[in-house]
């Protein structure tokens, strides 16, 4: 079961990401600058959450009482038995305590690199409802959730998969760099460090 539901959260960025390296194959458009704040979709909520300046305190009973919830029904909605159940490690991982639910998750499967097509496309393949669910329901509601734009190739400074998973090292061995693509909402300085403080991190 533990298995699964880390190849199903592996693979639900998939056509995300895909979209990812399919953007790198085109010409670069002038960067827009980054709203400061997405308003939530209908049916967020009545108050609005500004993420990167709550407290601590404030971002755990959040979680807790809005984002844990939401987030297990549509997990449930998709697949009721492996999901059954639900907690704060199914994201964050057996040591979330320990890591202050540190994201992104290095327990996760790691993803290909955003320029790795082919990888992105092989895992499409295995597993097209995976991916659709991951791409069509978790991320834009994690981004609703946390009052942030969604990723698109038009957006790649938006929350996407890369706030929970890890990349794979680089071909070759080296290490794999930080994304240019889904940098960290949370940080002040995204383009000096994209993968720093991603949404949905460290309390």
């Amino acid at each position: 079961m533990i298995v699964q539901t880390k190849l199903i959260l592996t693979l639900g960025c998939i056509s995300l990401l895909a979209g990812t390296a399919l953007a790198a194959d085109q010409p670069a458009k002038p960067a827009a600058a980054a709203p400061a704040a997405a308003a939530p979709a209908a049916g967020a909520g009545d108050k609005k959450i500004d993420w990167e300046h709550m407290s601590k305190a404030d971002r755990k009973k959040y979680m807790k009482s809005t984002v844990l919830p939401k987030m297990k029904a549509v997990f449930q909605e998709f697949d009721a038995k492996d999901f059954k159940k639900f907690t704060c490690e199914t994201c964050h991982g057996k040591k979330a305590t320990e890591t202050k639910f540190k994201m992104p998750n290095p327990e996760l499967p790691k993803l290909p690199q955003p320029t790795d097509r082919a990888g992105f496309m092989a895992i499409q393949q295995k597993k097209p409802e995976v991916v659709k669910f991951m791409g069509t329901k978790v991320k834009p509601t994690m981004a609703e959730l946390l009052n942030l734009p969604e990723w698109k190739p038009e957006n790649p400074n938006g929350f996407g998969c890369y706030q929970c998973h890890t990349q794979e090292a680089a071909k070759g061995g080296a290490a794999a760099p930080p994304p240019a693509a889904a940098p960290a909402p949370a940080a002040k300085d995204a383009a000096k460090a994209p993968a720093a403080k991603p949404a949905g991190g460290g309390w």
